[in-house]
């Protein structure tokens, strides 16, 4: 299974409504509202790699009011 963690600048004063979009896609395990120089962090979950890039890139990085998004794939080998 893939895993990534998506870190989400949005703009200001629309974290909520960004956070229960997020919740919508499938493959988003959690979604959490932060206090950082981001607003929100995204666990995902797939199949396989090609499967979690397409969620990152055609889904997470297309809801509306998101500015800048990071991503940090976790280490598969690290995970056994």
């Amino acid at each position: 299974m893939a895993q990534a963690y998506v870190i989400i600048h949005c703009e200001t004063g629309m974290e909520e409504w960004v956070i229960r979009n997020l919740k919508k896609i499938e493959g988003v395990k959690e979604v959490a509202g932060v206090l950082s120089l981001y607003d929100i962090v995204v666990k995902i979950e797939a199949k396989d790699q090609d499967t979690l890039e397409k969620i990152i890139t055609k889904q997470i990085r297309k809801v509306q009011h998101i500015h800048t998004t990071m991503t940090l794939m976790v280490i598969e080998e690290q995970e056994k």
